[in-house]
Protein backbone atom coordinates (compact mmCIF):
# COMPACT_ATOMS: atom_id res chain seq x y z
CA UNK A 1 0.00 0.00 0.00
CA UNK A 2 1.62 3.27 -1.17
CA UNK A 3 1.37 6.40 0.96
CA UNK A 4 1.74 9.97 -0.27
CA UNK A 5 1.07 13.21 1.60
CA UNK A 6 -0.64 16.45 0.66
CA UNK A 7 0.41 19.19 3.03
CA UNK A 8 0.35 22.98 3.29
CA UNK A 9 -0.79 25.83 5.46
CA UNK A 10 -4.42 26.46 6.41
CA UNK A 11 -6.64 27.64 3.52
CA UNK A 12 -4.04 26.66 0.93
CA UNK A 13 -6.48 24.33 -0.82
CA UNK A 14 -5.32 20.92 0.44
CA UNK A 15 -8.77 19.38 0.74
CA UNK A 16 -9.87 20.62 -2.68
CA UNK A 17 -6.76 19.16 -4.26
CA UNK A 18 -7.16 15.83 -2.46
CA UNK A 19 -10.77 15.63 -3.63
CA UNK A 20 -9.76 16.31 -7.24
CA UNK A 21 -6.87 13.84 -7.04
CA UNK A 22 -9.13 11.07 -5.75
CA UNK A 23 -11.48 11.64 -8.69
CA UNK A 24 -8.60 11.71 -11.19
CA UNK A 25 -6.70 8.70 -9.84
CA UNK A 26 -9.69 6.42 -9.25
CA UNK A 27 -10.83 7.16 -12.81
CA UNK A 28 -7.58 5.50 -13.91
CA UNK A 29 -8.55 2.26 -12.17
CA UNK A 30 -6.33 2.80 -9.10
CA UNK A 31 -7.91 2.28 -5.68
CA UNK A 32 -7.46 5.17 -3.24
CA UNK A 33 -8.13 5.76 0.46
CA UNK A 34 -7.53 8.96 2.40
CA UNK A 35 -6.42 10.00 5.86
CA UNK A 36 -7.02 13.54 7.09
CA UNK A 37 -5.56 15.08 10.21
CA UNK A 38 -7.79 17.49 12.15
CA UNK A 39 -6.41 20.03 14.61
CA UNK A 40 -9.52 20.17 16.76
CA UNK A 41 -11.96 17.88 18.54
CA UNK A 42 -13.87 16.99 15.40
CA UNK A 43 -16.97 14.82 15.53
CA UNK A 44 -18.79 12.92 12.83
CA UNK A 45 -21.64 11.99 15.17
CA UNK A 46 -24.63 14.01 16.33
CA UNK A 47 -26.42 14.33 19.69
CA UNK A 48 -29.57 12.25 19.83
CA UNK A 49 -28.30 9.55 17.47
CA UNK A 50 -28.10 6.02 18.92
CA UNK A 51 -24.36 5.84 18.26
CA UNK A 52 -23.81 9.17 20.05
CA UNK A 53 -25.71 7.85 23.08
CA UNK A 54 -23.50 4.74 23.10
CA UNK A 55 -20.34 6.86 23.12
CA UNK A 56 -21.48 9.28 25.80
CA UNK A 57 -22.44 6.30 27.94
CA UNK A 58 -18.74 5.36 27.96
CA UNK A 59 -18.18 2.92 25.08
CA UNK A 60 -14.54 2.87 23.90
CA UNK A 61 -15.49 1.97 20.31
CA UNK A 62 -18.80 2.22 18.45
CA UNK A 63 -19.28 0.52 15.08
CA UNK A 64 -22.22 1.62 12.94
CA UNK A 65 -23.12 -0.47 9.91
CA UNK A 66 -25.68 -0.43 7.12
CA UNK A 67 -26.10 -1.93 3.67
CA UNK A 68 -24.30 1.12 2.20
CA UNK A 69 -21.33 1.65 4.56
CA UNK A 70 -19.93 1.07 8.01
CA UNK A 71 -17.99 3.33 10.36
CA UNK A 72 -15.90 2.62 13.43
CA UNK A 73 -15.52 5.42 15.97
CA UNK A 74 -12.89 5.09 18.69
CA UNK A 75 -12.75 7.30 21.79
CA UNK A 76 -9.22 8.02 23.02
CA UNK A 77 -10.40 8.78 26.57
CA UNK A 78 -7.24 10.81 27.28
CA UNK A 79 -4.96 8.20 25.67
CA UNK A 80 -2.22 9.57 23.34
CA UNK A 81 -3.18 10.38 19.77
CA UNK A 82 -2.33 7.38 17.57
CA UNK A 83 0.51 7.71 15.09
CA UNK A 84 -0.05 7.86 11.37
CA UNK A 85 1.41 4.36 11.02
CA UNK A 86 -1.07 3.04 13.56
CA UNK A 87 -3.95 4.65 11.69
CA UNK A 88 -2.77 3.34 8.34
CA UNK A 89 -2.76 -0.17 9.82
CA UNK A 90 -6.51 0.20 10.33
CA UNK A 91 -7.21 0.63 6.62
CA UNK A 92 -8.17 -2.11 4.22
CA UNK A 93 -5.55 -2.66 1.48
CA UNK A 94 -5.67 -0.23 -1.45
CA UNK A 95 -3.20 0.89 -4.12
CA UNK A 96 -2.67 4.39 -2.70
CA UNK A 97 -3.43 6.30 0.49
CA UNK A 98 -3.44 10.09 0.23
CA UNK A 99 -2.67 11.69 3.59
CA UNK A 100 -3.85 15.26 4.17
CA UNK A 101 -1.92 17.05 6.86
CA UNK A 102 0.60 15.27 9.10
CA UNK A 103 3.27 17.68 7.88
CA UNK A 104 5.77 16.58 10.55
CA UNK A 105 5.68 12.88 9.63
CA UNK A 106 8.41 11.55 7.37
CA UNK A 107 6.38 10.14 4.47
CA UNK A 108 6.90 11.82 1.05
CA UNK A 109 4.68 14.83 0.42
CA UNK A 110 3.55 17.47 -2.02
CA UNK A 111 3.01 20.98 -0.66
CA UNK A 112 -0.02 23.02 -1.72
CA UNK A 113 0.73 26.71 -2.09
CA UNK A 114 -1.58 29.66 -2.79
CA UNK A 115 -0.12 33.16 -2.98
CA UNK A 116 -3.12 34.54 -1.07
CA UNK A 117 -2.03 32.76 2.12
CA UNK A 118 1.28 34.71 2.14
CA UNK A 119 2.94 31.96 4.21
CA UNK A 120 6.53 30.81 3.99
CA UNK A 121 7.13 27.69 1.93
CA UNK A 122 7.37 24.54 4.02
CA UNK A 123 9.40 22.97 1.22
CA UNK A 124 12.28 25.37 1.86
CA UNK A 125 13.20 23.51 5.05
CA UNK A 126 11.59 20.07 4.71
CA UNK A 127 13.33 17.35 2.71
CA UNK A 128 10.19 15.16 2.70
CA UNK A 129 8.44 17.58 0.33
CA UNK A 130 9.19 16.45 -3.20
CA UNK A 131 7.17 19.01 -5.16
CA UNK A 132 4.98 22.09 -4.75
CA UNK A 133 1.60 22.63 -6.42
CA UNK A 134 1.26 26.40 -6.76
CA UNK A 135 -1.04 28.98 -8.35
CA UNK A 136 1.96 31.16 -9.28
CA UNK A 137 5.61 30.71 -10.30
CA UNK A 138 8.16 29.99 -7.56
CA UNK A 139 11.55 30.79 -9.10
CA UNK A 140 14.64 29.30 -7.51
CA UNK A 141 12.90 26.43 -5.77
CA UNK A 142 14.89 23.19 -5.78
CA UNK A 143 11.89 20.89 -6.22
CA UNK A 144 9.44 20.68 -9.14
CA UNK A 145 6.70 23.34 -9.20
CA UNK A 146 3.42 22.06 -10.63
CA UNK A 147 0.38 24.02 -11.72
CA UNK A 148 -2.14 23.76 -8.89
CA UNK A 149 -5.01 23.53 -11.38
CA UNK A 150 -3.33 20.86 -13.49
CA UNK A 151 -4.65 17.87 -11.56
CA UNK A 152 -3.70 15.25 -14.19
CA UNK A 153 -0.06 16.41 -14.06
CA UNK A 154 -0.05 16.34 -10.24
CA UNK A 155 -1.59 12.87 -10.30
CA UNK A 156 1.07 11.72 -12.77
CA UNK A 157 3.81 13.04 -10.50
CA UNK A 158 2.45 11.22 -7.44
CA UNK A 159 1.87 7.97 -9.31
CA UNK A 160 5.35 8.04 -10.81
CA UNK A 161 6.88 8.84 -7.45
CA UNK A 162 5.07 5.98 -5.72
CA UNK A 163 5.80 3.52 -8.53
CA UNK A 164 2.16 3.17 -9.53
CA UNK A 165 2.90 4.57 -12.99
CA UNK A 166 5.77 2.79 -14.68
CA UNK A 167 7.97 3.52 -17.65
CA UNK A 168 8.71 7.11 -16.67
CA UNK A 169 11.35 8.77 -14.57
CA UNK A 170 11.17 11.83 -12.39
CA UNK A 171 12.69 15.07 -13.63
CA UNK A 172 15.86 16.50 -12.21
CA UNK A 173 15.02 20.08 -13.16
CA UNK A 174 13.14 22.53 -10.91
CA UNK A 175 10.04 21.90 -13.02
CA UNK A 176 8.17 18.72 -13.80
CA UNK A 177 9.69 19.10 -17.30
CA UNK A 178 11.34 21.80 -19.37
CA UNK A 179 8.73 24.18 -20.75
CA UNK A 180 9.08 25.75 -24.19
CA UNK A 181 7.97 29.08 -22.76
CA UNK A 182 7.92 30.70 -19.34
CA UNK A 183 5.20 33.19 -20.21
CA UNK A 184 2.13 32.88 -22.44
CA UNK A 185 0.39 36.07 -23.61
CA UNK A 186 -2.82 35.86 -25.62
CA UNK A 187 -4.37 38.86 -27.40
CA UNK A 188 -7.88 39.42 -28.75
CA UNK A 189 -7.32 42.06 -31.44
CA UNK A 190 -9.73 44.71 -32.68
CA UNK A 191 -9.70 47.01 -35.71
CA UNK A 192 -12.04 49.62 -34.23
CA UNK A 193 -11.45 53.04 -35.77
CA UNK A 194 -12.24 54.92 -32.54
CA UNK A 195 -11.32 54.19 -28.90
CA UNK A 196 -13.38 51.52 -27.21
CA UNK A 197 -15.74 52.62 -24.41
CA UNK A 198 -14.29 53.34 -20.98
CA UNK A 199 -16.44 50.58 -19.56
CA UNK A 200 -15.18 47.11 -20.44
CA UNK A 201 -17.00 45.68 -23.43
CA UNK A 202 -16.90 42.91 -25.99
CA UNK A 203 -15.47 43.22 -29.51
CA UNK A 204 -12.58 45.25 -28.17
CA UNK A 205 -8.92 44.74 -27.26
CA UNK A 206 -8.23 42.16 -24.56
CA UNK A 207 -5.09 40.40 -23.38
CA UNK A 208 -4.22 37.82 -20.75
CA UNK A 209 -0.88 36.64 -19.34
CA UNK A 210 -0.20 33.15 -17.96
CA UNK A 211 2.89 32.47 -15.89
CA UNK A 212 3.69 29.23 -14.14
CA UNK A 213 0.48 27.72 -15.47
CA UNK A 214 -1.70 30.34 -13.73
CA UNK A 215 -3.40 33.30 -15.44
CA UNK A 216 -3.51 36.92 -14.42
CA UNK A 217 -6.87 38.73 -14.72
CA UNK A 218 -7.60 39.61 -18.37
CA UNK A 219 -6.73 43.21 -19.31
CA UNK A 220 -8.90 45.59 -21.31
CA UNK A 221 -7.50 48.26 -23.62
CA UNK A 222 -9.29 51.11 -25.34
CA UNK A 223 -6.72 51.58 -28.11
CA UNK A 224 -4.19 49.51 -30.03
CA UNK A 225 -1.48 52.00 -29.04
CA UNK A 226 -2.16 51.34 -25.35
CA UNK A 227 -2.16 47.58 -25.81
CA UNK A 228 1.07 47.60 -27.84
CA UNK A 229 2.83 49.77 -25.26
CA UNK A 230 1.82 47.36 -22.51
CA UNK A 231 2.83 44.36 -24.64
CA UNK A 232 6.24 45.83 -25.47
CA UNK A 233 6.86 46.34 -21.75
CA UNK A 234 5.85 42.73 -20.99
CA UNK A 235 8.12 41.33 -23.71
CA UNK A 236 11.08 43.45 -22.64
CA UNK A 237 10.60 42.58 -18.96
CA UNK A 238 10.32 38.86 -19.59
CA UNK A 239 13.34 38.80 -21.86
CA UNK A 240 15.48 40.78 -19.40
CA UNK A 241 14.57 38.23 -16.73
CA UNK A 242 15.68 35.40 -19.03
CA UNK A 243 12.13 34.16 -19.64
CA UNK A 244 10.83 33.11 -23.06
CA UNK A 245 7.41 34.33 -24.19
CA UNK A 246 4.79 32.94 -26.53
CA UNK A 247 2.53 35.75 -27.76
CA UNK A 248 -0.64 34.68 -29.58
CA UNK A 249 -2.91 36.92 -31.67
CA UNK A 250 -6.36 36.11 -33.03
CA UNK A 251 -5.99 37.36 -36.60
CA UNK A 252 -4.56 35.77 -39.76
CA UNK A 253 -0.78 36.06 -40.09
CA UNK A 254 -0.90 35.38 -43.82
CA UNK A 255 -3.09 35.26 -46.89
CA UNK A 256 -4.05 32.51 -49.38
CA UNK A 257 -1.22 31.20 -51.54
CA UNK A 258 -0.16 33.46 -54.39
CA UNK A 259 -1.19 36.78 -52.85
CA UNK A 260 2.23 37.78 -51.49
CA UNK A 261 3.97 37.12 -54.81
CA UNK A 262 1.26 38.96 -56.81
CA UNK A 263 1.51 42.01 -54.57
CA UNK A 264 5.20 42.23 -53.67
CA UNK A 265 7.00 40.02 -56.16
CA UNK A 266 8.08 37.72 -53.32
CA UNK A 267 6.24 34.66 -51.93
CA UNK A 268 7.69 35.30 -48.44
CA UNK A 269 5.00 36.15 -45.92
CA UNK A 270 7.28 38.52 -44.01
CA UNK A 271 7.93 40.54 -47.18
CA UNK A 272 4.15 40.95 -47.32
CA UNK A 273 4.21 42.03 -43.65
CA UNK A 274 6.73 44.74 -44.50
CA UNK A 275 4.63 45.88 -47.47
CA UNK A 276 1.52 46.20 -45.29
CA UNK A 277 3.31 47.90 -42.38
CA UNK A 278 4.79 50.51 -44.73
CA UNK A 279 1.28 51.51 -45.87
CA UNK A 280 -1.05 51.13 -42.88
CA UNK A 281 -1.24 54.09 -40.52
CA UNK A 282 -2.70 53.71 -37.04
CA UNK A 283 -2.96 56.71 -34.72
CA UNK A 284 -3.10 56.74 -30.89
CA UNK A 285 -6.88 57.30 -31.05
CA UNK A 286 -7.40 54.17 -33.23
CA UNK A 287 -7.88 56.03 -36.52
CA UNK A 288 -6.51 54.02 -39.44
CA UNK A 289 -6.41 53.98 -43.23
CA UNK A 290 -6.97 50.26 -43.83
CA UNK A 291 -9.81 50.77 -46.31
CA UNK A 292 -7.64 53.08 -48.41
CA UNK A 293 -4.83 50.50 -48.35
CA UNK A 294 -7.24 47.71 -49.30
CA UNK A 295 -8.58 49.84 -52.15
CA UNK A 296 -5.04 50.45 -53.41
CA UNK A 297 -4.26 46.73 -53.32
CA UNK A 298 -7.47 45.91 -55.18
CA UNK A 299 -6.60 48.41 -57.90
CA UNK A 300 -3.07 47.07 -58.26
CA UNK A 301 -4.43 43.54 -58.79
CA UNK A 302 -6.99 44.59 -61.38
CA UNK A 303 -10.03 44.30 -59.16
CA UNK A 304 -8.65 42.71 -56.06
CA UNK A 305 -9.83 40.30 -53.41
CA UNK A 306 -10.84 42.63 -50.55
CA UNK A 307 -14.50 43.37 -49.99
CA UNK A 308 -16.84 44.56 -47.24
CA UNK A 309 -16.99 48.21 -46.12
CA UNK A 310 -19.53 50.43 -44.42
CA UNK A 311 -21.35 52.75 -46.82
CA UNK A 312 -20.02 55.70 -44.85
CA UNK A 313 -16.48 54.97 -46.08
CA UNK A 314 -15.94 56.33 -49.62
CA UNK A 315 -13.69 53.69 -51.15
CA UNK A 316 -15.31 52.56 -54.39
CA UNK A 317 -12.51 50.06 -55.05
CA UNK A 318 -13.59 48.06 -52.02
CA UNK A 319 -17.06 46.71 -52.84
CA UNK A 320 -19.65 46.56 -50.10
CA UNK A 321 -20.72 43.07 -51.10
CA UNK A 322 -18.74 39.99 -52.03
CA UNK A 323 -20.93 39.53 -55.09
CA UNK A 324 -19.70 42.88 -56.47
CA UNK A 325 -16.06 41.85 -56.30
CA UNK A 326 -14.11 41.25 -59.50
CA UNK A 327 -12.39 37.87 -59.40
CA UNK A 328 -8.61 37.69 -59.15
CA UNK A 329 -7.98 33.96 -59.26
CA UNK A 330 -6.74 33.94 -55.67
CA UNK A 331 -8.15 31.28 -53.30
CA UNK A 332 -10.87 32.39 -50.91
CA UNK A 333 -9.40 30.58 -47.91
CA UNK A 334 -6.07 29.39 -46.57
CA UNK A 335 -5.37 25.71 -45.99
CA UNK A 336 -5.81 26.07 -42.23
CA UNK A 337 -9.37 27.35 -42.60
CA UNK A 338 -10.40 23.93 -43.90
CA UNK A 339 -9.56 22.64 -40.41
CA UNK A 340 -10.56 25.61 -38.25
CA UNK A 341 -14.23 25.43 -39.13
CA UNK A 342 -16.11 28.71 -38.93
CA UNK A 343 -13.08 30.90 -39.62
CA UNK A 344 -13.90 33.73 -42.02
CA UNK A 345 -12.02 34.62 -45.19
CA UNK A 346 -9.30 37.19 -44.60
CA UNK A 347 -10.55 39.11 -47.66
CA UNK A 348 -13.71 40.22 -45.79
CA UNK A 349 -13.03 43.54 -44.06
CA UNK A 350 -16.37 44.31 -42.41
CA UNK A 351 -19.62 42.88 -41.05
CA UNK A 352 -20.24 40.14 -38.50
CA UNK A 353 -17.27 37.92 -37.77
CA UNK A 354 -15.01 39.58 -40.35
CA UNK A 355 -11.25 39.27 -39.75
CA UNK A 356 -9.80 41.14 -42.75
CA UNK A 357 -9.53 44.49 -40.96
CA UNK A 358 -7.93 42.82 -37.95
CA UNK A 359 -5.38 41.13 -40.22
CA UNK A 360 -4.28 44.36 -41.95
CA UNK A 361 -3.98 46.40 -38.74
CA UNK A 362 -2.59 43.48 -36.77
CA UNK A 363 0.13 42.49 -39.25
CA UNK A 364 1.23 46.13 -39.46
CA UNK A 365 1.41 46.36 -35.66
CA UNK A 366 3.41 43.14 -35.27
CA UNK A 367 5.85 44.12 -38.02
CA UNK A 368 6.51 47.37 -36.14
CA UNK A 369 7.13 45.41 -32.97
CA UNK A 370 9.67 43.30 -34.87
CA UNK A 371 11.43 46.48 -36.00
CA UNK A 372 11.59 48.04 -32.52
CA UNK A 373 15.29 48.03 -31.48
CA UNK A 374 14.32 48.28 -27.80
CA UNK A 375 12.71 44.83 -27.86
CA UNK A 376 14.33 41.38 -27.77
CA UNK A 377 14.62 39.23 -30.87
CA UNK A 378 11.11 38.38 -32.07
CA UNK A 379 10.47 35.26 -34.14
CA UNK A 380 7.30 34.66 -36.16
CA UNK A 381 6.03 31.09 -36.30
CA UNK A 382 6.02 29.35 -38.73
CA UNK A 383 7.57 31.82 -41.20
CA UNK A 384 10.96 31.96 -39.44
CA UNK A 385 10.97 28.72 -37.50
CA UNK A 386 9.61 26.02 -39.76
CA UNK A 387 7.38 23.48 -38.09
CA UNK A 388 9.40 22.87 -34.98
CA UNK A 389 9.06 24.21 -31.46
CA UNK A 390 10.70 27.68 -31.48
CA UNK A 391 13.71 28.58 -29.36
CA UNK A 392 13.69 32.37 -29.17
CA UNK A 393 13.15 35.09 -26.54
CA UNK A 394 9.76 35.94 -28.10
CA UNK A 395 7.67 33.86 -30.49
CA UNK A 396 4.61 35.30 -32.23
CA UNK A 397 1.91 32.84 -33.27
CA UNK A 398 -1.57 32.98 -34.74
CA UNK A 399 -4.34 31.66 -32.49
CA UNK A 400 -8.06 31.02 -32.89
CA UNK A 401 -9.89 31.29 -29.55
CA UNK A 402 -13.04 29.81 -31.10
CA UNK A 403 -11.33 26.41 -30.80
CA UNK A 404 -12.29 26.69 -27.13
CA UNK A 405 -15.88 27.84 -27.65
CA UNK A 406 -17.39 24.91 -25.73
CA UNK A 407 -15.10 25.47 -22.74
CA UNK A 408 -15.76 29.23 -22.84
CA UNK A 409 -19.52 28.63 -22.85
CA UNK A 410 -19.22 26.42 -19.76
CA UNK A 411 -17.15 29.04 -17.95
CA UNK A 412 -19.40 32.02 -18.73
CA UNK A 413 -21.37 33.78 -16.01
CA UNK A 414 -23.87 36.66 -16.35
CA UNK A 415 -21.04 39.09 -15.48
CA UNK A 416 -18.43 37.60 -17.83
CA UNK A 417 -17.40 39.25 -21.10
CA UNK A 418 -16.82 36.54 -23.69
CA UNK A 419 -13.65 38.12 -25.14
CA UNK A 420 -12.08 38.24 -21.68
CA UNK A 421 -12.92 34.61 -20.99
CA UNK A 422 -11.59 33.57 -24.39
CA UNK A 423 -8.16 35.09 -23.87
CA UNK A 424 -8.01 33.76 -20.32
CA UNK A 425 -8.83 30.18 -21.27
CA UNK A 426 -6.60 30.30 -24.36
CA UNK A 427 -3.64 31.48 -22.27
CA UNK A 428 -4.42 28.83 -19.66
CA UNK A 429 -4.70 26.05 -22.25
CA UNK A 430 -1.33 26.79 -23.86
CA UNK A 431 0.35 27.26 -20.48
CA UNK A 432 -0.98 23.97 -19.12
CA UNK A 433 -0.03 22.02 -22.24
CA UNK A 434 3.42 23.55 -22.02
CA UNK A 435 3.87 22.52 -18.38
CA UNK A 436 2.82 18.97 -19.27
CA UNK A 437 5.38 18.81 -22.06
CA UNK A 438 2.55 18.57 -24.60
CA UNK A 439 2.86 21.91 -26.42
CA UNK A 440 5.57 21.01 -28.96
CA UNK A 441 3.26 18.83 -31.15
CA UNK A 442 1.04 21.86 -31.80
CA UNK A 443 3.88 23.45 -33.76
CA UNK A 444 3.77 20.65 -36.38
CA UNK A 445 0.69 20.92 -38.63
CA UNK A 446 -0.42 18.05 -40.87
CA UNK A 447 2.20 17.29 -43.50
CA UNK A 448 -0.30 17.79 -46.32
CA UNK A 449 -0.77 21.42 -45.26
CA UNK A 450 2.83 22.25 -44.35
CA UNK A 451 3.88 23.61 -47.76
CA UNK A 452 0.96 26.02 -47.98
CA UNK A 453 1.41 27.02 -44.34
CA UNK A 454 4.96 28.23 -45.04
CA UNK A 455 3.41 31.04 -47.07
CA UNK A 456 -0.08 31.34 -45.61
CA UNK A 457 0.62 30.85 -41.91
CA UNK A 458 -1.10 28.43 -39.55
CA UNK A 459 -3.33 28.62 -36.48
CA UNK A 460 -1.43 27.16 -33.54
CA UNK A 461 -3.32 24.04 -32.44
CA UNK A 462 -5.88 24.17 -35.24
CA UNK A 463 -5.65 20.42 -35.77
CA UNK A 464 -5.44 19.64 -32.03
CA UNK A 465 -8.43 21.48 -30.62
CA UNK A 466 -9.32 18.52 -28.40
CA UNK A 467 -5.99 18.82 -26.57
CA UNK A 468 -6.61 22.50 -25.91
CA UNK A 469 -10.12 21.87 -24.60
CA UNK A 470 -8.93 18.99 -22.42
CA UNK A 471 -6.29 21.26 -20.90
CA UNK A 472 -8.93 23.60 -19.43
CA UNK A 473 -11.74 21.14 -18.64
Amino acid sequence: MKVYGITGWKNSGKTTLVERLVTEITARGISVSTVKHAHHAFDIDHPGKDSFRHRTAGARQVLVASAARWALMSELRAAPEPTLDALLAQLAPVDLVLVEGYKRDRHPKLEVRRTATAQDLIAAGDATIEAVASDAPLPGLKVPVLDLDDVPAIADFILIRTGLKSGQSLPASPRAHTCLFDTHVMVDWSARSTPSPRRETRDALWACVARGGATEPPRYFRTRTALLAWLADVLATESTAGRRTLAGFDFPFGYPAGFAARLTGSPRALDLWAHIADRITDTPDNAHNLYAVAASINRSLGGGPFWGRPRSIPQADVPEKKSDRRTTGLPEFRAVEAIARGAKSCWQLAYAGAVGAQALTGIAALERLRRDPRLPDITVWPFETGFTAPDAPVTLAEIYPSLLNAAVARAMTPDTIKDAEQVRLTALAFARLDRRGALAPLFSPPLASAIAACEEGWILGADQAAALVHAVD
